[in-house]
């Protein structure tokens, strides 16, 4: 059987009308208090080329998974759309939890390594993803199959694949399925009010898989695989080599901010794209010439183990000081600390009690640390949210609602004033204690950045010389499409 010719319909499919999809009142109560919980708990949450989410059709995303349950709520969040999810049978086991998995939607898998008896039910499971799709609807998948702390793409599993490819075939190769890969970059996946960039691909353009698949399903399915594979590699910052990934932070803790096209650069998608840039130099190097990956990696440790035992940061020599900068650092600590102090210790002794809870819950998962974020966000969620209700009906109980009212609008803005705060002293501090070491030690500071500068031209040869080459491969590419 043969399809050579055909043409793909996709978001614009003229001879079937998806309309919007239908949310569950559930579904949306629960997506509701996501977003707003995700709102508070990230810093940031940036989308990328999210232009490329088909806002209405069968759709199914395929994402790259370093966060565990954290993942989930992020995508179904930024997307808006219902999002249908596969998750391992696991979690099903506990019928409350069961119940309001099925009414949010979600799909149970059983993943051979946790129920090898129970693979054959995994066809109900297929089933319903192929009938979620031929009703317009949004499937998310992450194809690794599980979180993991490395920041790299596992190998990716064929049920994505398989499922996109026969849904297609039960209609005639004419649904018209968007396949969306998104890569997720967690600037932390340990702290509270940490960044994340959600990273949207291109659709993948599916007929040369619909003909592999109509003559060979088998192959069909393992080249669509591979395809995903690789763009969720692209889409992420993928470093094979577990140890490589250590030397790639290294590098970003001394040189990311050189490569930052402005100074105060906030931006998200800078900082990933620079990273991801890091890692394929470094991976290119260790391929090609290993031995400047490890005089550059000794150089750096040397460097980073003075820092710790000065007990310096690398930002503050960066930054030029004289007696007026000093002077002024100091006065703006002693001002800031003092007109500060009485809101932060406010702020302080109303979120202590939850803010412990909230670490304490938090370290319990130490030893799957994929899901220190999500319960950081469930957790302490619950922990605030519990603690801030009970201080509130106390307060409207002996005093009023009205002044209860403003006590609770209160609550989570000194928490927040109390992260600033103490993030400020400690930058002053920081600078300060940088500055004492400045005259009393000062010869040492200088060849301290003078290491650090040596380090920095280092890199940029390398980097230039990376960059040459990356121009002279493109540069030979073109020539032979001539």
């Amino acid at each position: 059987m043969s399809i050579e010719g055909w043409q793909y319909k996709s978001m614009s499919n003229d001879d079937r009308y998806f309309p919007s999809d239908k949310k569950p009142l559930l579904y949306r109560l629960t997506g509701a208090v996501v977003r707003f919980g995700l709102r508070i708990f990230f810093q940031k949450i940036e989308l990328r080329h999210a232009g490329n989410i088909p806002p209405r059709g069968p759709a199914l995303f395929v994402a790259n998974h370093p966060n565990s349950i954290m993942d989930a709520l992020l995508l179904g969040a930024v997307t808006k759309r219902k999002v249908n999810y596969l998750a391992h049978a696991g979690l099903f086991r506990w019928k409350p939890m069961a119940w309001f998995l099925f009414n949010c939607g979600v799909i149970p898998v059983h993943r051979r390594s946790d129920d090898p008896d129970k693979m054959d039910q995994n066809v109900n499971a297929f089933v319903a993803c192929y009938e979620r799709l031929e009703a317009g609807e949004a499937i998310g998948i992450f194809p690794e199959g599980t979180s993991d702390m490395l920041r790299k793409v596992k190998k990716v599993k064929t049920g994505a694949a398989r499922i996109l490819l026969e849904t297609e075939a039960r209609n005639g190769y004419d649904l018209g399925v968007n396949l969306l890969p998104v890569g997720l970059h967690f600037f932390s996946r340990s702290r509270f009010r940490s960044r994340v960039l959600v990273n949207f691909g291109e659709p993948v353009p599916l007929v040369k898989f619909f003909t592999k698949y109509a003559d060979d399903p088998i192959d069909g399915v393992h080249a669509l695989t591979n395809e995903i594979q690789a763009r969720l590699e692209a889409l992420t910052v993928n470093i094979r080599e577990d140890e490589l990934d250590r030397f790639v932070r290294e590098i970003e803790f001394l040189y990311r901010d050189e490569l930052k096209t402005t100074e105060a650069s906030k931006s998200t998608v800078e900082e990933f794209v620079i990273t991801q840039k890091i890692a394929e130099c470094v991976q290119y190097y260790q391929g090609h010439r290993p031995e400047l990956v490890v005089e550059m990696r000794e150089r750096i440790t040397e460097y980073r183990r003075k820092l710790d035992r000065l007990r310096l940061r690398d930002a503050v020599l960066r930054e030029g000081y004289s007696k007026a900068t000093i002077t002024r650092d100091v006065l703006r600590m002693i001002g800031i600390g003092l007109l500060g102090l009485p809101l932060a210790l406010y702020g302080a002794v109303n979120n202590l009690i939850p803010y412990l809870i909230s670490e304490g819950f938090a370290r319990m998962f130490l030893h799957e640390r994929t899901k220190i974020l999500t319960a950081l966000l469930i957790g302490g969620g619950l922990a605030f949210v519990f603690f801030f209700t009970a201080q509130i009906i106390f307060v409207a109980q002996f005093v009023s609602w009205p002044l209860a009212t403003i006590y609770g609008i209160s609550l989570p803005m000194s928490g927040f004033f109390v992260l600033a705060y103490m993030q400020l002293l400690r930058k002053y501090r920081q600078r300060i204690s940088f500055s004492f070491l400045l005259f009393t030690n000062k010869h040492l500071v200088i060849k301290m950045r003078r290491q650090r500068k040596a380090l920095i031209a280092a890199m940029n040869q390398v980097r230039d010389e990376y960059l040459s080459i990356l121009n002279f491969a493109l540069q030979k590419q073109k020539g032979k499409m001539i």
